[in-house]
């Protein structure tokens, strides 16, 4: 794979946002590792892989293993040791924004800001009612342009923040990495 995907529309991209939009467009792949840091202080780190459209899969180093998988239309929360998968809609979610197979970080449904500074470009995202009412910021550094990290505010005021460290763009997945585990006890 490669360190870095392609930055030939992103250099002209007439602002942060269509820039971000452009980013986002331009990933097939990625692998990344990553450090979960929750408003109340509690940490996580794990492995985050990424296949646009639709596809993401993060999965934790906990004691208690838990893999988070999408589809075009869910959000599972696979929980191994209880043999349990909780299904959301991921329109509920701020993932669907960057999932979607164009993305559009501008809509009528949410305000969109964006800020540059020290080499970081910040794009922040509120919606401030109904389903997935609450904050997403999107961190961007500026040389190369990549995000390196996202925080998610949810409608209880919770703060998320999730840090990508060794990105890595270009891997081929196969399809069933991305198939939601069926526990045969569970219900359908």
């Amino acid at each position: 794979g490669t360190l870095f995907p392609a930055a030939g529309t992103l250099a002209n991209a007439p602002d942060p946002v269509t820039r971000a939009e452009a980013w986002f467009d331009g990933i097939s792949t990625m692998k990344a590792d990553f450090i979960q840091v929750a408003s109340d202080g509690t940490t996580a780190t794990g492995e985050l892989h990424l296949r646009r459209p639709h596809r993401m899969k993060i999965i934790y180093d906990l004691d208690e293993p838990l893999i988070l998988l999408t589809t075009p239309v869910w959000l599972h929360v696979d929980r191994p040791d209880d043999r349990h998968v909780t299904s959301y809609p991921i329109s509920e979610t701020p993932l669907s924004l960057i999932l979607q197979e164009q993305v559009e970080l501008r809509s009528d449904e949410f305000r969109t800001s964006h800020s540059v500074r020290n080499g970081i470009t910040r794009i922040v995202l509120t919606k401030d009612t109904g389903e997935a009412a609450g904050q997403l910021t999107l961190e961007f550094t500026n040389q190369p342009f990549v995000l390196r990290k996202w925080s998610i505010r949810d409608a209880a005021d919770v703060t998320t923040t999730v840090t990508l460290q060794n990105m890595r763009f270009g891997h081929s997945y196969e399809n069933k990495f991305f198939a939601k585990t069926i526990y045969p006890d569970e219900n359908q």
